[in-house]
């Protein structure tokens, strides 16, 4: 799209609505980029709607507002961070944005109750192209809360050092009456499962990159989508938030490339033995234990028996500790050593007030519509 305007753009609208649109568009825009026009927003006034468009070239977004009062249609590229500051630190209940020429120059006129700005518009660059939410192809729509919640079962288990690319992003499955998100660096396992009609049909998978999933994260974070619809086509995912107030925001990303490696066997593995714990006690014990840890030596050691489990640091470099916990156990004496890092992401977002650890080839922990496995780390002999 030519920065170069259609027409000189004129509208008004309720700020705190276009603030909630460009704070959405804002979670995609670069701090600063080797192309400077990727840290600006496209504003696209046009039949009583506004588009406000963001993109790093690998993710585009777009926030759409209805029903503004557009008194000309029009474009401009402006500063994203500039104007997200300048309507957050307003309290006018009302803003006008308009473009004025000057010579060969554009400024966006910002007009709030309570203070008036100008502030340079992009002129002679294009601004790059951001696909829509397709209309060809089935889009598959989850309640919001839920599909939030279940990243944030998952998305802890992403590979963080981005020895594979596959590993490094998060799965999503679609079909067979199920929608499922799952993530595993290959110590850790996490998987969210939400079961229905809408999901039935043909299985569609897909692996979207870690970047994407940060910038979702980012939205999520300020906004609180009521639905969220989720649709795949050549090699991208759109994904379409629907917010309170009418606001819409599409977020639209490239796939990884490669196949997701067969988890569901590891979580179905039998399990002959297993531990229950109050899951608060269980955490506290966990974080009081790695305490005594460290960033390069995580692990704790979980010894059980028959009345308790003791918790201890696995490395004495930073000092010693052990904590004894209540449980629930029938099996032989046993330890375990356990990166405590992803034990206390998994008790992080676990619901339930106790929580069963079912002793497999790993530590395995359900609930309803997750599953969580976390692999033992060796002891020294």
């Amino acid at each position: 799209m030519e920065t170069a305007t259609k027409g000189l753009l004129n509208l008004q609208c309720e700020r705190e609505r276009i603030l909630a649109a460009i704070q959405a568009a804002d979670a995609v825009v670069p701090s600063n980029s080797t192309k400077p026009i990727l840290t600006n927003l496209l504003l696209d006034a046009k039949d009583g709607s506004l588009e406000i468009i963001a993109t790093d070239l690998q993710v585009g977004l777009r926030s759409v507002m209805r029903d503004v009062s557009i008194a000309a249609p029009g474009e401009a590229v402006v500063q994203a961070r500039q104007l997200a500051v300048i309507l957050k630190e307003s309290s006018s209940p009302v803003v006008t944005l308009s473009v004025e020429g000057r010579g060969d120059q554009r400024l966006l006129h910002i007009v709030l109750g309570d203070g008036d700005y100008q502030i340079p518009a992009v002129v002679g660059e294009t601004f790059p192209h951001v696909s829509f939410f397709p209309s060809e192809v089935r889009a598959i729509g989850v309640q919001g809360a839920r599909f939030e919640e279940m990243i944030r079962q998952t998305v802890f288990a992403m590979d963080k050092d981005r020895t594979s690319a596959v590993l490094s992003g998060l799965y999503i499955a679609i079909g067979n009456g199920e929608l499922v998100v799952a993530g595993t660096n290959g110590q850790v396992l996490c998987e969210a499962v939400e079961k229905g009609e809408a999901y039935a049909g043909e299985m569609q998978v897909a692996v979207v990159p870690s970047m994407t999933i940060s910038h979702l994260q980012r939205i999520l974070g300020s906004t609180h989508p009521e639905r969220i619809e989720l649709a795949f086509s050549n090699k991208l995912v759109f994904v379409r938030l629907n917010m309170p107030g009418g606001l819409v925001v599409e977020l639209t990303s490239r796939l990884v490339e490669g196949h997701f490696p067969p988890y569901r066997n590891a979580l179905s593995a039998s399990a002959p033995t297993q531990v229950t714990f109050h899951a608060g006690e269980l955490h506290s014990a966990v974080r009081r234990a790695a305490l005594m840890t460290n960033q390069t030596s995580p692990g704790i050691v979980m010894v059980l028996d028959q009345s308790s489990a003791v918790f201890s640091n696995l490395n004495y470099t930073n000092g010693s500790a052990r904590i004894p916990v209540p449980c629930t156990y029938q099996g032989s004496g046993l330890k375990l050593g356990i990166n405590a890092h992803y034990l206390g992401d998994v008790l992080r977002v676990f619901k339930g007030e106790t929580i069963t650890v079912q002793l497999a080839r790993g530590l395995i922990m359900r609930e309803p519509g997750a599953t969580f496995l976390i692999m033992p780390i060796s002891l020294p002999s």
